[in-house]
């Protein structure tokens, strides 16, 4: 007789699997590997607009690219 408590899910609201006993993560592998590809894919964006900010404000405003 196992309950609705004993059956551990994603936490993602959009998957809900249920995962295995003992696994040791809330949420499953396709979620986790989702969230992962996510935030590369904005820590990488992020960057390359601090590199322009950095070369900006060292290059005091003296390159303006178009021209």
């Amino acid at each position: 007789m196992s309950s609705s408590k004993d059956n551990k899910v994603c936490k993602n609201k959009k998957c809900q699997k249920i995962l295995p006993a003992g696994y040791k993560y809330k949420y499953c592998e396709a979620c986790r590997t989702q969230h992962a590809y996510t935030a590369k894919k904005v820590i990488k964006g992020v960057g390359s607009g601090a590199a322009s900010l950095v070369v900006l404000i060292v290059t005091r405003g003296k390159i303006k690219p178009g021209k």
